[in-house]
């Protein structure tokens, strides 16, 4: 997988609704979590431009090269090591491109004074030798210690950070895997389906029948109550898991239960009371059967992608 398409991956894994829903409630990590993907994103963009920028010999536009692609390399670390964190990922870059950085600090960070073991040294690019693609880093000690010259080779550089950086992205993105799975095998005991059993029809051509007819109104609202009570269970479940407020379509329907549930309620308790007659208590009625049908359509659906791999 290219480094754009991990970034993808991380992106399906944290846009889902359950993992979103949590992940927002702390907003300062999850903007940390959006710049840094965007961040890897805008970066292997220009990473991807670079080569089409390496034909020029003059110096001046060489060291503008090398300056921005130095810079972009660790940007693009620090975005991975942000992502990571923002996600509870421990991530620690490999020694290669820990190496990147130190050319990068070194050539375009603090080149005029850094400190190494206790020592000073300056870093000069050796401008007889630059070009777009390759320059010589010359350092300098403090102490009596012979200076160093670097070759840089800024092509070898990108390779060396396309598999690096892809691995520590694999890594977040195994450990996102490992964490969906390990919740959807603790709740894949119970079927969400299970919860809204096809008996409901039956109980619901119970309610509908006492709406019309007299003899079985005082039936009706045993058999409500059972339909409230299979729903309420559902909801417990989805709470439990995580999922609800996350899933926007289940909620959404769920809200259009409540009103006719309450209002159905009095209509059973006390007729003169409720502000439904019967032929207003049978469209409810159908109103509320169908909304159940809808929960249950989408409640099969998650059903599914639990028993999936993600």
């Amino acid at each position: 997988m290219t480094i754009s398409q991990l970034e993808e991956r991380i992106r399906d894994f944290i846009n889902s609704g359950r993992k979103q829903s949590a992940l927002l409630l702390d907003s300062s990590e999850w903007n940390k979590l959006c710049s840094s993907l965007d961040l890897i994103g805008d970066t292997e963009l220009a990473i991807l431009s670079y080569p089409s920028l390496c034909n020029t010999q003059d110096n001046g536009a060489s060291y503008l090269i090398i300056y921005g692609i130095l810079q972009t390399l660790l940007l693009q670390q620090d975005a991975a090591k942000n992502i990571g964190a923002s996600l509870g990922i421990k991530v620690e870059l490999p020694t290669d491109l820990e190496h990147i950085r130190i050319i990068r600090n070194s050539a375009a960070g603090h080149p005029g004074q850094q400190k190494e073991n206790k020592l000073l040294k300056s870093c000069f690019i050796t401008r007889i030798s630059i070009s777009p693609t390759n320059f010589d880093l010359t350092i300098v000690y403090s102490d009596d210690r012979d200076d160093e010259m670097i070759p840089v080779d800024i092509p070898n550089l990108i390779k060396i950070q396309k598999q690096y950086l892809g691995e520590v992205l694999k890594k977040v993105i195994t450990e996102l895997e490992n964490q969906e799975m390990e919740h959807r095998n603790k709740h894949r005991g119970t079927e969400l389906a299970d919860l809204l059993p096809t008996t409901l029809n039956y109980h619901f051509g119970k309610v509908l029948e006492a709406t019309y007819h007299s003899k079985r109104y005082n039936l009706g609202n045993s058999s409500l109550q059972l339909i409230k009570e299979c729903i309420e269970k559902f909801k417990v479940e989805l709470v439990k898991r995580g999922e609800w407020d996350a899933c926007e379509s289940i909620n959404y329907h769920y809200k259009k239960v409540i009103y006719p549930m309450t209002e159905l309620e009095q209509y059973f308790k006390c007729k003169k009371n409720s502000k439904l007659n019967d032929e207003d208590a049978y469209i409810f009625a159908s109103f509320l059967h169908e909304q159940v049908k809808h929960i249950k359509k989408m409640s099969e659906e998650i059903d599914e992608e639990y028993e999936s791999t993600p």
